[in-house]
């Protein structure tokens, strides 16, 4: 997260994204990570599902805080940094065969800071998913996509800097996963890139690299391969729990020829979650700390995340 507020790129996801360096992961973030934990990464042929996520995100802030500048632009005398942010987003996804999946994702910002909150709508993203490889033990998927720029730029609600929601240029998506099952446990593992292109006033927003690695343990239910047929339809509710590691790489902001150097990052989050079906509905849930925290320049430290989401299958 930026030491002041300065962008807010809500889908970078989203997904999952929005915002102040972290915040625009969402868009990003909620395409990496709805879920998976079944290690299956599309739907049956003509299979329909709605998906809503919200991930509420703390910052470390700093009071000892000074000036923000790019180049030799001083931003604003006064900046407010955040305290959290709450990203939402609201996904789509049709089967068009066993093997292709099409989904769209749109996501929306909330930003608190300590003289209150801005919102917003963040940039659409369209993504289609091919199952490279669909056996019973092993699942590869190929994702590719593009992000339209539905995002805008606005004045802060709670000072003189400029919010901007999305970043006002066309990104192109691509990410790959895969996973590997042994009777109850799935090893799945995922990495996303949103390469950001110039938008708002000359200025290339950061690209997004996000990579996922999780077990996960079915206590109760069919196999974590499962798929909607006539076998997994006799199992009415089902639980997975599940471990791993999430890592979050954010590029840096460029402004014509000149670099924000107090912008971009790499984080790494331990991640525990939980995930309950019954019939079509399913609710993730996904808690995350940060271990690893590499930041450039000045700027404030990611706190814990909490992501809850809800699914349902027609």
């Amino acid at each position: 997260m930026k030491k002041y507020l300065l962008v807010v790129s809500a889908l970078t996801f989203i997904a999952n994204n929005m915002f102040s360096q972290c915040a625009c992961c969402a868009g990003a973030g909620s395409a990496l990570n709805s879920d998976n934990s079944n290690g299956v990464f599309t739907l049956n042929k003509k299979q329909f599902s709605i998906e809503a996520t919200g991930d509420y995100r703390t910052i470390m802030i700093d009071e000892g805080a000074g000036h923000h500048n790019i180049g030799s632009d001083t931003v604003a005398a006064e900046e407010t940094p955040l305290t959290s942010i709450f990203l939402s987003s609201l996904g789509v996804k049709y089967g068009l065969t066993n093997r292709i999946t099409l989904s769209a994702i749109l996501p929306y910002a909330i930003l608190n800071t300590k003289k209150g909150s801005d919102n917003g709508l963040g940039d659409l993203m369209f993504i289609g998913t091919f199952n490279v490889i669909r056996k019973n033990t092993f699942n590869l998927a190929v994702s590719a996509g593009v992000e339209f720029p539905t995002g805008v730029e606005k004045g802060s609600a709670f000072d003189e800097t400029t919010v901007v929601v999305g970043s006002g240029s066309y990104d192109p998506i691509l990410s790959v996963a895969a996973s590997k099952r042994w009777n109850k446990l799935t090893l799945i593992g995922s990495a996303f890139h949103r390469q950001t292109t110039k938008g708002f006033e000359n200025t290339t927003y950061s690209s997004v690299s996000l990579q996922n690695l999780i077990l996960s343990y079915t206590i109760k239910g069919h196999g974590n391969s499962c798929v909607a047929d006539s076998v997994c339809l006799k199992h009415k509710f089902n639980w997975n729990i599940t471990g791993g590691y999430y890592g979050e790489w954010l590029g840096q902001i460029k402004k014509e020829d000149e670099t924000d150097p107090n912008s971009g990052y790499y984080i790494g989050f331990a991640t525990l979650g939980t995930n309950v079906s019954i019939n079509n509905w399913s609710f993730p849930l996904t808690i995350s700390y940060p271990l690893i925290q590499q930041m450039n320049g000045d700027q404030n430290m990611a706190g814990y995340r909490i992501r809850l989401g809800i699914a349902k299958k027609f």
